[in-house]
């Protein structure tokens, strides 16, 4: 029953977005359920939707025309700091929509992504509603990259990908590691295949590249907070390196809100939230530096 719900939440934000002209795609839940032998008892808890990078900000008015409101305010947040998408509820019916602006691990430009796994999507119907989904070969592609964003342990990455390697024959994977190629996700790629035995038996058969992304590497890993920041400032020099401490010790109000719930309350205690965030990175900042510094080294000893 509350697959059927999120279903119908689905459906009712593609059926709005097509009436203004933007084409969407459900990248789990559904588009994932013939994977699934029907008694699996999989339930999900929201719906994922894909847009094109110039539809987003219309996606986004559509959402809150259907009484949607976002779960973070990421107004004043900068764009390399931004998620892959964003989380969006509905507090009438616990309707739930991750609306994602890009796939994570894919390194090519999100509108060249887009443009690519959009003419590969194929059709869907979700509670009745007519949609879109990737094809096997996308599919097989994005719930890898899914499984290396979240990471070793993240029930929410590896169930999907342990259907795929079941379902999907070798020649789907051939195809899905030629899409990897072309949209830069070679490295979130090889490093989700690694999480399960399986799938490091098939990165061996199709030949693989290992993992020579540090970046992709921590996140497989399930690093400490902070481990990420460490990469993130090492790619960056000069003043963008400042620019980009600075932003973690000082964020917007809107994420320090989501960041440390007590602010959201009123704003003394956002101020203490805000005292209390160059502290709570300091005393995260050693173990951070350790696993970025570990991501390192196996990176340099694979090459």
């Amino acid at each position: 029953m509350w697959n059927l719900r999120i279903d119908v939440a689905t459906a009712e934000v593609v059926a709005a977005l097509r009436e203004r002209g933007v084409e969407s795609v459900v990248l789990k839940g559904p588009a994932l359920a013939d994977w699934y032998p029907p008694d699996s008892g999989r339930t999900y808890v929201d719906g994922d939707l894909w847009v094109a990078p110039a539809a987003v900000a219309v996606a986004e008015t559509v959402l809150s025309e259907l009484g949607f409101a976002p779960t973070l305010d990421e107004s004043g947040l900068p764009e390399w700091w931004q998620e892959h998408g964003s989380s969006w509820f509905r507090e009438q019916d616990r309707g739930k929509i991750d609306l994602h602006r890009r796939l994570q691990g894919a390194g090519a430009e999100p509108a060249q992504t887009w443009e690519l796994l959009w003419r590969r999507s194929e059709p869907l119907t979700i509670a009745e509603i007519p949609g879109r989904r990737l094809d096997t070969a996308a599919r097989a592609l994005y719930v890898t990259l899914h499984a290396a964003h979240h990471g070793v342990g993240d029930t929410r990455g590896w169930p999907h990908l342990v259907a795929a390697l079941a379902a999907v024959d070798l020649e789907g994977w051939g195809r899905a590691l030629e899409l990897a190629t072309t949209l830069d996700a070679l490295d979130s790629f090889s490093a989700g295949l690694a999480l399960l035995p399986a799938g490091e038996a098939l990165a061996a058969r199709l030949n693989v590249p290992a993992v020579s992304s540090v970046n992709a590497t921590l996140h497989a890993a399930a690093p400490p907070p902070l481990a990420l920041g460490f990469e993130q400032l090492a790619a960056a020099s000069g003043i963008r390196r400042v620019q980009i401490l600075c932003r973690k010790v000082v964020p917007p109000a809107g994420f320090v809100r989501h960041w440390w719930p007590p602010a959201a309350k009123n704003r003394p205690l956002l101020l203490v939230g805000y005292l209390y965030r160059p502290l709570w990175l300091l005393l995260r900042a050693p173990a951070g530096y350790r696993a970025w510094r570990a991501a390192r080294r196996e990176v340099k000893s694979s090459r």
